[in-house]
């Protein structure tokens, strides 16, 4: 089975007198912890962060291996009290926030600081799991969008979300950032052609040109127009 991760939530579903299961105890029980606490938050009167939920859920985004080995009844289970979480592993294994339902719990509980993130993290990943940035061409793969100034236009909201929240999502942020990065400094797979590649380098280092990451990123423009190993109009797989 194969795995994606970038995870983040999972959901609630009031159910009581669960029975009890002797493998999967583990993935079932944080579960369990995210769905009380997520229902406890839905019923609050006043506004409080929603990034403590988050963590609950991400701490079962963490057990993949265990969302694996249950049997169908555990997995059913687990589905239903994950709302606001997308969970897979038909193919891929994933478990990852729904940024539509975290958006709204945002807007009727949250604070600013999680009003902005979801509705940056729907920017970031509009399904939930692909980055706006990627094509998706295999159950597991996809090739970078350059020359449309997705990277460099989704690097610059992550750099105001921090300066504007400098204390709030601070891991998750910077995961999406480093994946943002990544497409600069280590994707070999352009879904357009030479040019796209080009355009998006140099609109990052125009806009950015005295970010900490930019010497690198030109380092690695120069490194493009003479490597044979950069693949346009790629097929990943």
């Amino acid at each position: 089975m194969k795995r994606i991760s970038i995870g983040i939530i999972i959901a609630f579903f009031g159910l009581a007198a669960l029975p009890v299961y002797s493998q999967n105890q583990s993935i079932l029980k944080l579960a369990d912890d995210y769905s009380h606490a997520l229902k406890k938050f839905q019923i609050q009167k006043n506004r409080r962060s929603i990034e403590g939920i988050l963590r609950k859920g991400k701490a079962v985004a963490e057990k993949l291996d265990e969302l694996e080995s249950l049997n169908k009844t555990e997995y059913s289970l687990l589905e239903r009290k994950m709302r606001g979480f997308v969970v897979n592993r038909d193919e891929i294994l994933f478990i990852e926030p729904d940024s539509k339902f975290f958006a709204k719990l945002a807007a009727r509980h949250g604070t600013r600081a999680d009003i902005a993130f979801f509705y940056l993290l729907g920017e970031l990943r509009p399904d939930g799991v692909w980055a706006a940035y990627i094509e998706q061409q295999t159950d597991v793969t996809g090739c970078t969008i350059y020359g449309q100034g997705l990277l460099t236009k989704l690097y610059g909201k992550s750099l105001q979300f921090k300066k504007n929240y400098p204390k709030s999502y601070i891991s998750d942020i910077d995961e999406e950032i480093n994946a943002i990065l990544s497409g600069f400094t280590e994707s070999l797979c352009a879904c357009g052609e030479r040019e796209s590649v080009l355009k998006e380098f140099r609109l990052f280092i125009k806009t950015f040109p005295k970010d900490k990451n930019t010497p690198a990123i030109k380092k690695r423009l120069a490194e493009i127009k003479k490597s044979k190993d950069f693949r346009f109009k790629c097929q990943s797989g």
